[in-house]
């Protein structure tokens, strides 16, 4: 029998040997729970389905439990992070959003900057101009989706529009 303690060398839980074993190779391997507990490629893209379809309808507790969900058990996933961040996005949370738009570009394999845009997105709802045009210019400068680029392009030159006016109110 293995017992994990804290710091305060607190018992917190007692596993078989069997178990604190194959934890042990788990995080070695970096496996995720999706992994350890053999659960199928099919049910993680059906659950992420239902995710997806609870975020179209605008359930977003519903859709916030099932992406969390997926997080947990593959967090190797970025589409389950690009999901549960739009979900926080939609719900007005956008420090919780750009975290995890940032974990999802790092883990994604195609440097997908719309993930980029969408981060940029929040960061103008929070009142964070400077970061949020640091987003837009580098979706401007590497996307290859020509309708992002544009709404990219769009978000710039009314940022610039606006900085104008000021700027000009400010002289008057």
């Amino acid at each position: 029998m293995s017992v994990i303690r804290d710091i305060n060398q607190k018992k917190i839980l007692e596993i078989d040997d069997e178990t604190a074993e194959m934890l042990s190779d788990a995080i070695i391997n970096s496996a995720s729970l999706k992994d350890i507990h053999n659960i199928p490629e099919e049910m993680m893209e059906g659950l992420y389905a239902y995710a997806y379809d609870f975020y179209q309808k605008g359930k977003l507790d519903e859709a916030e439990t099932f992406f969390r969900f997926l997080c947990m058990y593959d967090l190797y996933n970025s589409d389950y992070f690009v999901g549960l961040a739009a979900v926080y996005q939609l719900k007005k949370q956008f420090k919780k959003a750009i975290d995890l738009y940032a974990i999802a570009f790092a883990l994604n394999k195609t440097s997908d900057y719309k993930i980029v845009f969408l981060s940029g997105q929040c960061q103008l709802f929070m009142g964070k101009p400077r970061q949020a045009k640091l987003c837009f210019e580098l979706v401007y400068e590497k996307i290859e989706d020509q309708f992002i680029r544009k709404k990219a392009k769009a978000y710039l030159d009314t940022m610039q529009k606006i900085k104008s006016k000021k700027t000009a109110t400010q002289e008057a």
